[in-house]
């Protein structure tokens, strides 16, 4: 009987394990999870802080029995992976409880041991009530502080949209003084600045104060016992801080294996998530992936794409031979009653990579002006004036605004060009659009920018 060893479970692990047993029902599945959960749903973390009549529980979509029961995958909790031998094909595993190691052997190994909060050189990053949040341990962590010691103020190191998403549930879990510390020119790099400046009108509209250019130092106490966060000469005091300084990924016993990682240190995978040790595959926040907007690998952890790598990496493992062709870099989130979503290059990463990109954005509203309910949205979409293709899209407004990505990042996905973009045929009534929707009415003016060839 073939064995298939995963090595981690939640987003890419557990959808790997699940792919293999599908695709080879006759195998030996095994899912080694360092920690006690081992499949929720860490993208709703956030929202779990603020929300008092939510338990662990409801983020859990399967326990262990559960997995063995309804996918036919034996998981073993507490357990790390401490070693892993290529050549031997085997893995040194710990019972994390126990301290007991043994040895597993493998036919195929899929890697997905995830990835972890950046953890920033700032002295005093270690000092009570300085929080991180990834693990569903630390979120449960973070919400009982919060229910318990009933903090009124927050820092928040970081100026992305989690940073932002957790802006939001503070306010929503009564912490009511809160300052987001940002080392970037604006909110959430990945917009342009014109486009983030809705953004930070968002925060300032529900109090919340935002320094930019902001390079912690320190992280103290003061005579009071409340936190203090340096900057240059001044500080920010605070009841509790929360570092969002983004993910980095959990690499160390694949490089300790000899598996080829990029200078990020992700596991380089093709596009058959095989690594480059034979019979050894990885996927999700540990492995790199393809941004076809800039055809090349990079570190994008996103649980959209844990998932899907996770997938192909089961099916390939057990046999199959599937291919991902990569991502659009789609993000969206909710910051309050503001929706912002992005795909592809913004015109400010299209500039320093030396292409000739042009602009046009426009504002409109989410369903005919006449309909309840109707509200602002902002779409700004980029292309490439030689070729004409669309590049990057972004897009911020009320309830309706955020989704509208998804018709762009397909746009992206086919390399289309804005010209055949103009006439797309999309769905409309008034309560879901006005005659021309936004999208539309972006790429007709975007089309003006382009030079037309004879």
């Amino acid at each position: 009987m073939k064995r298939i060893v995963v090595i981690g479970g939640v987003a890419a692990g557990m959808s790997a394990a699940a792919g293999a047993k599908r695709t080879d029902p006759g195998s030996d599945v095994v899912v080694l999870e360092k920690g006690e959960y081992i499949s929720y749903g860490s993208c709703g973390l956030p929202y779990f802080i603020s929300n008092n009549n939510q338990g662990p529980e409801d983020l859990i979509v399967l326990t262990p029995g559960a997995a063995e029961q309804k996918k036919g995958v034996r998981v073993k909790i507490n357990c790390e992976v401490v070693g892993i031998n290529t050549a031997e094909k085997k893995v040194l595993a710990k019972d994390v409880l126990g301290g007991k190691e043994n040895e597993i052997f493998y036919d195929k190994l899929i890697i997905a041991t995830g990835s972890e909060p950046v953890r920033p050189e700032i002295k005093g990053i270690d000092l009570e009530n300085v929080f991180f949040l990834k693990s569903l341990s630390q979120g449960i962590k973070l919400k009982k502080h919060i229910e318990t010691a009933g903090p009124k103020s927050a820092a928040i190191i970081g100026d992305g949209h989690i940073a932002l998403e957790m802006a939001e549930n503070f306010r929503k879990s009564g912490i009511e003084k809160i300052t987001i510390m940002g080392r970037n020119s604006h909110l959430c790099w990945w917009l342009d600045s014109d486009m983030a400046g809705i953004v930070e009108n968002k925060a300032l509209e529900n109090g919340i104060r935002v320094i930019k250019g902001c390079r912690v130092s320190e992280i103290a106490r003061d005579e009071n016992e409340k936190l203090r966060v340096i900057y240059g000469e001044d500080s920010v005091s605070a009841d509790i801080v929360f570092v969002s300084m983004g993910m980095k990924p959990k690499t160390e016993i694949a490089k300790a294996a000899g598996i080829r990682t990029d200078s990020r240190q992700c596991i380089d995978v093709n596009d058959f998530m095989e690594t480059s040790a034979p019979d050894v595959y990885a996927a999700g926040d540990c492995a790199n992936v393809f941004f076809r907007s800039i055809g090349k690998r990079i570190y994008m952890p996103r649980g959209t794409t844990a998932n899907k790598q996770g997938r192909i990496a089961g099916y390939n493992a057990a046999g199959g031979k599937r291919e991902f062709k990569g991502v659009e870099g789609v993000v969206i989130f909710k910051f309050f009653d503001l929706e912002v979503a992005r795909a592809g290059l913004n015109e400010e990463m299209a500039v320093l990579r030396k292409i000739e990109a042009v602009s046009a954005g426009i504002r409109s509203r989410t369903k005919a002006a006449y309909y309840p309910k109707s509200e602002r949205i902002h779409v700004k979409l980029t292309a490439d004036k030689k070729s004409g293709k669309i590049i990057g899209a972004q897009i911020a407004g009320g309830e309706g605004s955020g989704k509208r990505i998804d018709f762009l990042s397909l746009a992206l996905y086919n390399e289309m060009k804005v010209e055949e973009m103009k006439d797309m045929d999309m769905a409309y009534a008034p309560p879901f659009a006005p005659v021309w929707d936004p999208v539309l009415v972006a790429v007709n003016n975007l089309a003006k920018e382009i030079p037309k060839k004879i």
